[in-house]
């Protein structure tokens, strides 16, 4: 299988039973009274596949709140697209459904974007082949991106359009879209579109465009003379002036260099002296806090020796009266009491001046790290003064510095202001150079057409085996005269005889142009070319209808002659046999001939007669 088929077409809404239509593969024909539906199938299609953008606003569709098409894309599977009766964005689930299915289906946009992939008209094209491909609108080479809107006349062939005596090619009816329709045609019957085409402007265009750049360059020029002032001096003397500042500029960055260079060292220097000074002077002040912890060492020192002498001198006395009397009553002693123990005496007197010995050794020791610390003291108070000299001498030469640097910098930046306003002019000039080349370049530009156009339409040998295809549908048809049917390469329409399908009536140009879409596919399917995969004809075999009951009126005479045939029952029998590679759907008003009826699923509308279905919907329209 190739292309798409159409399985199911359902109309829903929340009160009503649904209102659906089956498909099969092959030959589908859907016929009845006038009013009940049949014309309301095929534009809900177009409707459902995004080719248009509203329903038929009738009575019997107010019901009704949705439309569900069901297809199946080669390759792909099942789908069925659902789009509300509104209009608006599609909705595509997986699978085959008549109502909302519990996953969450794709939103496809209606409108064609080529730069998007999110759309139904991409979706369906890419299905079958014809995704991204361009046509040009032009003979200047303007491309459109193909789109299932612009495709779907190819698929589904309207009542008015498949009895109009327009070409079958010239869908629009609008001459300025011939060359676009042209070049449509010829996409399908070759599969080749215009991509490589180069798009070339209109001569008109180019001219505009001519005059606009030129009129660009000349406001820029404008713009140019207004930056340069009103007596500017000129190129030469511009280049003059920069030489002569160069010249005199000589050395000067160097010299401000070396300043700012020398300056900086004697700031860097003066930085470090003046860290070294806080660092001694912290270094002093920890000096004299230690010095004063020391004194107050000393003093203990000092006191705990005074004591120690005291205990010392005390028990000496103490030891040399024991035995004896009693220097104040002169008892004996015998007769004292409490009398102190001379042992005891002694060892108080020894510990004392074992701890007095201790101590004046300290105390030594503590004179010698005082008189240390207090010599180093005195070196960094010279240091110090050292240091706040040598900082305050480095302070006066960067004051004398600085007026040197400064003129320096004060010359240097004169002479960089004087060389930056002279190259500027100097850009100024060339740029205005620039401009001015370009403008010769733009006027000299010819706003001809240097090349011949691109072709249009499918080349002869294309038309001609077209024009083959046409002539084999037809025999296939029984068509009277079927051996003297032409494809008119210059009216892009089928000819019987010499007869254009213009010049018969209604009927005949309705078969006729039947003809040539069955042809389309036809030529697609012998030449695997791509193509959608089902055609809708809605009312090909207008001369079989009855005048009487019949809006078209009588039958035109080469009508009658047709009406005589049995073309009817090969026109079915042609397209039955095209199943493997074509779904045909067909709406007529007349019956189909009963040798067919094992051919073709038939739907009946009898628009209220008997106990068939009467419409389409719920009631007949």
């Amino acid at each position: 299988m190739t292309g798409i088929r159409l399985r199911h077409l359902a109309f829903t809404g929340p009160s009503v039973e649904p209102a659906e239509l089956i498909f099969d593969d092959g030959l589908n024909i859907i016929y009845g009274a006038s009013n009940t539906g049949k014309s309301l199938a095929s534009k809900a299609i177009l409707f459902t596949i995004g080719a248009s953008t509203k329903l038929p606003e009738i009575q019997e569709i107010a019901v009704y709140d949705g439309v569900w098409l069901g297809v199946t894309l080669a390759g792909q599977g099942d789908f069925t697209l659902y789009r509300a009766k509104r209009g608006g964005p599609l909705t595509l689930y997986k699978g085959l459904c008549k109502a909302a299915p519990s996953g969450v289906g794709e939103v496809l946009r209606q409108a064609h974007d080529k730069k998007r992939i999110d759309t139904i008209s991409y979706r369906i094209l890419d299905a079958i082949g014809l995704a991204n491909k361009q046509v040009v609108r032009d003979g200047n080479g303007k491309k459109e991106s193909l789109s299932i809107r612009l495709l779907s006349k190819y698929a589904v062939v309207g009542e008015q359009d498949i009895m109009s005596e327009s070409s079958p090619v010239y869908l629009s009816g609008s001459p300025p879209e011939r060359t676009f329709e042209l070049n449509l045609f010829k996409l399908l019957l070759t599969g080749k579109d215009d991509s490589a085409v180069v798009t070339v402007q209109k001569e008109t265009e180019r001219k505009v465009a001519k005059a606009a750049k030129i009129e660009l360059v000349d406001e820029l020029l404008a713009q140019l003379d207004v930056e340069l002032g009103k007596e500017p001096p000129s190129e030469t003397e511009s280049r003059g002036q920069l030489e002569r500042l160069e010249q005199n500029a000589d050395g000067l960055q160097s010299s401000l260099q070396s300043a700012q260079s020398q300056l900086d060292g004697l700031v860097i220097e003066r930085r470090t002296k003046i860290h070294q000074e806080r660092t001694l002077q912290e270094r002093r002040g920890e000096l004299e806090l230690t010095l004063q912890r020391f004194a107050k060492l000393r003093a203990v020192y000092s006191s705990d020796l005074d004591r120690l002498h005291s205990i010392e001198e005390g028990g000496y006395v103490l030891a040399a009266i024991a035995g004896r009397d009693c220097m104040v009553c002169g008892a004996s002693p015998d007769a004292q009491k409490h009398s102190p123990a001379a042992d005891e005496v002694s060892m108080a007197q020894m510990a004392a001046a074992a701890e007095a010995r201790k101590i004046e050794r300290e105390q030594l020791e503590l004179v010698q790290v005082v008189l240390s610390l207090e010599a180093e003291s005195v070196i960094l108070t010279k240091t110090i003064d050292e240091l706040t000299k040598q900082a305050s001498e480095l302070d006066s030469a960067i004051q004398d510095l600085r007026p040197r640097e400064a003129s320096l910098r004060e010359s240097y930046e004169l002479y960089n202001s004087k060389r930056s306003n002279i190259l500027k002019i100097l850009d100024l000039y060339q740029r205005r150079e620039k401009l001015t080349t370009r403008r010769a370049e733009i006027g000299a530009i010819s706003t001809k057409r240097e090349s011949d156009p691109a072709p249009v339409g499918p080349d002869s040998t294309t038309m001609f085996d077209f024009g083959e295809t046409v002539k084999a549908v037809l025999k296939a048809w029984k068509f009277p005269d079927a051996d003297r049917v032409q494809f008119d390469g210059r009216a892009y329409d089928i000819s019987v005889a010499g007869k254009s399908r213009a010049a018969n009536g209604k009927g005949v140009r309705a078969i006729l142009h039947a003809a040539f879409n069955v042809a389309v596919v036809v030529h697609c399917i012998e030449n695997n070319l791509p193509h959608l995969g089902f055609l809708v004809l809605d009312t090909p075999l207008l001369t079989y209808r009855e005048p009487l009951n019949s809006r078209h009126g009588d039958l035109a005479e080469d009508e009658a002659e047709l009406k005589g045939t049995l073309l009817a029952e090969h026109f079915y029998r042609h397209l039955a046999s095209l199943k493997d590679h074509l779904q045909v759907i067909v709406i007529e008003n007349s019956d189909p001939p009963t040798a067919i009826s094992g051919l073709a699923r038939i739907e009946t509308f009898t628009g209220g007669q008997g106990d068939v279905r009467a419409g389409l919907l719920a009631r007949p329209v």
